[in-house]
C-alpha cells in the first residue's frame, strides 16, 4: 500500500471518527435537555421562561437583551416580582437601580418603574443643564415636558431668539416637587397622628419653595455650541409661549 493511500484512508477514519463524536454529543445533549425538561414539569406550579444575568450588571447600567440568557425556572423557586422573558420589552431601556449579580433572576425590584428622561433623547440631539434663576425661568415654575423658547440679550441692548421648541428634560424644582408627593403619599399611610402633623409640614415645605438654580434641555446638536456661548456671556431667558405650552397644563 503506497503512503497516498495510507493517508487518504487515515483521513477517512479521521471524519468519520469525528462525526461519530459529534452525534454521541448531540445525543447527550438532547437527552440531558429532555431530561431537565421531565424534571422541571414535576415541580409544583409549573415553569416560566426568565432572563438571568451573564454577568455582574452594575447599578445604572442600561438594562438590554445582550446581557441576559433566557432560562426556564421553576415557577416554585422563582423569585418575587422576576419579570418573565416575553414581558422585556417592558423593561429594555431602563437603567438597573441595584446591582445584579452573575446569574441572578431579572426582577422589577432591579430597574427602574420608568425609562430616564435623558435615556429618551432622540437622536440629533444633545441634553445640555444651563443655569437658570426664578426671575428669568417663568418664576421657577418649569416642568418637564414643556417646550420653551430660548432668548437672550446682545452687548447693544437687543434680545435675540437662540432657538424655539425646546423640550425641559428635568429641573431642580421637579426633584423638589416629587419629594413634597413623596411626603404626601407616606404620610397618609401612617397613622391619623403622622396624617395631621404632616399635613403641616408638606403644606409649609411647599410654601417655602425653593429657588431654581438649573434646567436641562434637549437642545440639537448644531445649536449646542451657540447656547453654551450665549449661556457664558449673559443670562438666557426661558420663554413659553402660549402656542407651546402643555395642552393639559391647565389640568395639572
Amino acid at each position: 500500500m503506497t503512503q497516498k493511500k495510507r493517508f487518504i484512508i487515515s483521513l477517512a477514519a479521521g471524519i468519520v471518527a469525528a462525526l461519530c463524536a459529534a452525534l454521541f454529543l448531540l445525543g447527550q445533549a438532547q437527552s440531558a435537555a429532555h431530561a431537565q425538561a421531565e424534571i422541571l414539569e414535576q415541580f409544583e406550579g409549573g415553569t416560566q421562561d426568565v432572563l438571568v444575568a451573564k454577568q455582574r450588571i452594575e447599578s445604572g447600567t442600561v438594562l438590554s437583551k445582550e446581557l441576559f440568557n433566557e432560562r426556564t425556572w421553576p415557577g416554585l423557586y422563582l423569585p418575587e416580582g422576576a419579570v418573565p422573558a416575553q414581558d422585556f420589552p417592558q423593561i429594555e431601556g431602563r437603567r438597573a437601580s441595584a446591582t445584579i449579580l452573575t446569574g441572578e433572576v431579572l426582577t422589577t425590584f432591579r430597574a427602574f418603574d420608568k425609562q430616564l428622561p435623558l435615556d429618551r433623547l432622540a437622536p440629533g440631539m444633545t441634553a445640555v443643564t444651563l443655569p437658570a434663576d426664578n426671575v428669568h425661568a417663568l418664576g421657577g415654575e418649569l416642568l418637564r415636558g414643556m417646550h420653551l423658547t430660548l432668548m437672550a440679550g446682545t452687548g447693544d441692548g437687543k434680545v435675540v431668539k437662540l432657538a424655539q421648541n425646546i423640550e425641559v428634560l428635568s429641573a431642580n424644582t421637579a426633584a423638589v416637587q416629587m419629594n413634597i408627593n413623596a411626603q404626601a403619599d407616606s404620610q397618609q399611610s401612617d397613622s391619623s397622628r403622622s396624617v395631621l402633623t404632616g399635613a403641616a409640614d408638606s403644606q409649609s415645605t411647599y410654601s417655602r419653595g425653593e429657588s431654581l438654580h438649573w434646567v436641562t434641555l434637549a437642545i440639537p446638536n448644531g445649536q449646542v455650541e451657540q447656547i453654551l456661548t450665549a449661556s457664558r456671556a449673559g443670562t438666557i431667558h426661558f420663554v413659553l409661549p402660549a402656542s407651546e405650552a402643555p395642552e393639559d397644563s391647565e389640568g395639572e
